[in-house]
């Protein structure tokens, strides 16, 4: 998975809540996160919130999903044990 993408699932998951764009890109560093979020919303990991009130911005909100939950659980994990094994390894060779 895409870092950019990981880097939304990480802020939506942290937020605990419908996010609008403009958090997203202050909390990823990604200008126009829209279509990033259309792909993983077309994914199933991030859904659009039903806003029943009005928004001052007219922008979107999103959250992430119980399986893009899972999905971000996974690529943490394996990118911890790809930084262990390079430690295991680094210490091996010295």
């Amino acid at each position: 998975m895409e870092e950019s993408l990981v880097r939304i699932l990480q802020v939506l998951d942290r937020a605990g809540s419908g996010c609008p764009l403009g958090y997203i890109t202050r909390h990823t560093n990604i200008i126009a996160p829209l279509a990033a979020l259309e792909t993983l919303e077309k994914d199933g990991f991030v859904s659009r919130v039903k806003s029943n009130t009005w928004s001052p911005t007219g922008q979107p909100l999103f959250e992430i999903t119980a399986k893009g939950r899972q999905m971000l659980r996974q690529v943490e994990a394996s990118a911890l044990q790809v930084s262990l094994k390079l430690v295991e390894e680094t210490l091996a060779s010295e």
